[in-house]
């Protein structure tokens, strides 16, 4: 067996496949998704990139299949396990209103259906001391109450486990004692931290998600039968086993959003640039996040309404993405999206019997897609196919179909500079101080068209961009992630009557991320999560804390910047509370070199050559150099406006930008800011 290792992203519309030879060689593959069954293209892909003879050592895997099982309702048939008194937890939910002024606010049900939820009456108080013992017979009736109901998975959350697991860890080894086939999950072994409700809405996903995902990836392993390690990128960034996916496959439902943050990272890295907006925009949607020089961790997420507490790379996804399909709202505006064409049929332009217009349509019918160049001309697009759904659309608004064409990528436009507004304006950074990472298939196209929109002065297109996501699995480093609710004085926890207690927590994750980990190398980090004493919700702040450390720094200072800095203040002399401790336990990847040798399977390099063009780039036609990728080499520079073709993407250089080759990758500059 080769030294041989796979990088895989499914996305809505495509599949990328990229091979990592022990030499340093890449090799690129990319291929329309099935979204039946995801395991079949990415089977298909992984044949395709294979020499003869050749057997990978490592597949890692980015997914959506839990995400998708969630978002459709296609998930398990849970039974909810809580303490007597709780059962209507999931239904209760929190007082937060999804829209502060709607009288008759509608959210959807929970994913456990009525009558499903069981209450037992053994009960720990705040501080895990036992109030009621839990009974052999109290577990008897559970399992066999369950059994009745005819549930698929499990998920146990009892009141106070975070503080003594003992009670949820005796149901939790009952359950899976009685019937292996249950999908059993106990809250505190996806997050042992207080909130009981979304402490049990990050459990129940858990549940019910969890066979959907078992089934899929026992059908990959099939497909992959002489892999000698598969593994799954998760949503905090890291890697983990397939066994550790399918035991917790909540830790997967942005894995590969999560891909393409670790991918612009690295590239950006490469330039020695920290700041960045990683924007990926597929065939589907468009997914941004903000980092510097570290993927930017939250622990207050959501998915489809639901709460998620684990920590996740912050991103934020709107449906705006190649396959976006343009119609007419009921005002008679033109919207663009969430509706998407997908894979199939795609849009118009792919010949794949798509109808309705998309902005990858609109990119055709404006020229700034070369029909004979998509996917390094392995894809012949139709634009007279393109052009003729944009023009149905433009006559319902009565307006011609280069300026329908124009109006769906101003929409698309727009949609996204707001996402990029959330997560970085919103939340107290200015996006003039980043470096704008472009990538997904379509992302170079609209790249400079934002940056001007927001006033960004750089972008970077790293090499590959439709397959980033694929190559930030293989950069992607093995990593645990691990959380303990504290909630005492941090004075206290420094070297008071605390200490001691913290200390034995701590080193009890740290031995636990030893042997969850193996062997080798590991790199360990602490997290404390801080608030001023009467508040409700905490900060995080790093901390260069060990267990058998003698002594450890004091954060207050870091803590009150961070406060000040997105509050307006700070509370000088009041009393800081420490609330959570997160521990990170990771292990080095092999570095990808990026400007190492690439190759694509199947041909289709796209060795046209330089040649000029009519193209509308948003002030009508105008004469544009169309150029190959692969005929710049490093160090070449130009000026735009330009139109770049390769492989995976392409990327448009407006007027008054310049565009250099740097470590493989693409550096954009606006002249004169």
């Amino acid at each position: 067996m080769t030294d041989t290792t796979i990088g895989v992203d499914t996305g809505g519309t495509f599949t990328d496949v990229i091979k990592l030879t022990e030499d340093g060689r890449l090799q690129t593959h990319k291929l329309l998704s099935t979204p039946d069954d995801p395991s079949q293209a990415i089977g298909e892909g992984v044949d395709a990139i294979l020499s003869d003879g050749e057997l990978p050592r490592e597949v890692i895997h980015g997914t959506t299949v839990a995400t998708n099982a969630l978002l459709e309702r296609q998930g398990a048939k849970v039974g909810f396990v809580t303490t007597a008194g709780f059962e209507d937890l999931l239904w209760m939910r929190r007082q937060n209103r999804p829209r502060l002024y709607a009288l008759n606010v509608e959210v959807d049900p929970p994913l456990v259906e009525e009558g499903l939820c069981f209450g037992v009456d053994a009960r720990m108080d705040a501080a895990g001391e036992v109030i009621e013992p839990l009974t052999d017979d109290e577990i008897e009736g559970i399992v066999q109450q369950l059994r009745d109901a005819g549930v698929e998975a499990v998920v146990v959350s009892l009141l106070h486990s975070y503080a003594n697991p003992d009670h949820e860890q005796q149901l939790v080894a009952a359950l899976r004692a009685c019937d292996e086939d249950w999908h059993v999950t106990g809250s505190c072994e996806v997050t042992a931290t207080f909130r009981e409700y979304e402490r049990s809405s990050t459990a129940v996903i858990n549940g019910y998600v969890g066979p959907v995902m078992g089934r899929y990836l026992q059908r990959l392993s099939g497909r992959l039968d002489e892999t000698e390690r598969l593994e799954v990128l998760q949503s905090h960034g890291g890697r983990a086993t397939a066994d550790h996916a399918a035991r917790l496959p909540v830790h997967t439902v942005l894995s590969g959003p999560a891909g393409g943050v670790v991918g612009a990272l690295k590239a950006a890295e490469d330039l020695g640039i920290d700041r960045i907006i990683s924007f990926d925009m597929g065939g589907t949607s468009t997914d941004v996040s903000l980092a510097d020089g570290e993927p930017t961790l939250t622990e207050e997420g959501a998915i489809g309404g639901f709460a998620l507490q684990i920590p996740i790379i912050d991103i934020y996804t709107v449906g705006a993405g190649g396959g976006s399909i343009a119609d007419i709202d009921p005002g008679g505006a033109l919207r663009v999206g969430p509706r998407s064409a997908g894979a199939d049929p795609g849009p118009v332009a792919y010949g794949r019997g798509g109808r309705e217009p998309t902005v990858t349509d609109a990119h055709a019918v404006l020229g700034s897609l070369r029909p004979d160049r998509f996917l390094g001309g392995r894809m012949s697009l139709d634009a007279d196919g393109a052009r003729e759904a944009v023009q149905k659309l433009a006559t319902k608004l009565g307006a011609g179909v280069e300026e329908t064409a124009r109006g769906i990528l101003d929409v698309a436009d727009a949609a996204m500079a707001r996402a990029i507004k959330v997560i970085s304006l919103e939340r107290g950074h200015d996006p003039r101080d980043y470096t704008l990472v472009s990538f997904g298939g379509a992302g170079g196209l609209h790249a400079c068209r934002l940056a001007e929109t927001l006033e960004m002065s750089t972008v970077l297109v790293p090499r590959n961009p439709g397959l980033l996501s694929a190559v930030g699995m293989l950069r992607a480093e093995p990593r645990r992630m691990y959380s303990k609710t504290v909630l005492r004085g941090l004075q206290a926890c420094l070297g008071g009557d605390d200490h001691t207690w913290l200390r034995e927590a701590m080193q009890r994750l740290e031995t636990r991320a030893s042997q969850k980990m193996g062997d080798g190398e590991l790199k360990l980090g602490w997290t404390a999560s801080l608030r001023y004493e009467g508040q409700s919700f905490s900060i995080p702040v790093e901390v260069d804390w060990r267990a058998d450390d003698e002594k450890w720094s004091d954060p207050t200072t870091d803590f009150e910047q961070e406060h000040q800095r997105l509050y307006g203040y700070r509370a000088e002399g009041r009393g800081v509370e420490l609330v959570d401790l997160r521990l990170e336990a990771r292990r080095p990847a092999p570095d990808v070199v990026a400007g190492g040798q690439h190759q694509h399977a199947g041909g289709g390099d796209g060795t046209g050559e330089m040649e000029t063009v009519s193209v509308d780039l948003g002030d009508g036609p105008e004469e544009v150099s169309v150029v190959e990728r692969s005929e710049l080499s490093e160090g070449d520079e130009m000026e735009g406006p330009a139109v770049i073709t390769e492989y995976s993407g392409t990327t448009v250089v407006l007027a008054g930008w310049t565009v250099q080759v740097k470590a493989g990758h693409l550096l954009l500059e606006q002249v004169g800011r």
